[in-house]
């Protein structure tokens, strides 16, 4: 097969290896200091093994992508990368999307419950109010000598 295509060189393989190695320690620091979430976390390990795989394994990928009929072996790798990408914004989409109906219900009993507080704070007043003024008026009866009435 005559293809202008050029193997990965050694210097190239071992760049691409360390700077995965790197991007997978990253990656398990972030999930030492839980800022990622572990839903998640695995998904990254995953991606991170499989990256650092590709420089030991792109002899393997090349034939077999030229089996298939594929001429440009980095072409096909971009087009999974950008299909990936794809895949994790969707994802992304729906956990925010999901978030946000939940902060906004949340809001809206945050609010119903608010105003039911002032509700009842409003009667528990107007009771303390009615036994302040019971109170007061007993106290004046019994305080008043007798045969007054009180007005």
């Amino acid at each position: 097969m005559n293809s202008p295509y050029v193997p990965m060189s050694l210097a190239v393989r071992v760049i691409v290896f360390a700077i995965s190695l790197c991007w997978l320690l990253l990656v398990l620091r972030m999930v030492k200091r839980r800022r990622i979430w572990e839903r998640y976390a695995i998904f990254w390990v995953y991606i991170g093994f499989g990256v650092l795989c590709v420089p030991l394994l792109v002899d393997v990928f090349d034939d077999l992508l030229f089996k298939v009929g594929v001429e440009h072996p980095p072409s096909f790798f971009f087009l999974l990368a950008t299909l990936g990408i794809l895949l994790i914004l969707l994802q992304c989409t729906v956990e925010i999307t999901t978030l946000v109906r939940r902060s906004r219900d949340t809001v809206q009993e945050i609010a119903i419950l608010e105003e039911r507080i002032r509700r009842l704070e409003k009667e528990a007043g107007k009771a303390a109010a009615k036994e302040g003024a019971s109170a007061q008026d007993e106290e004046t009866v019994t305080a008043s000598p007798a045969g007054e009435s009180k007005r």
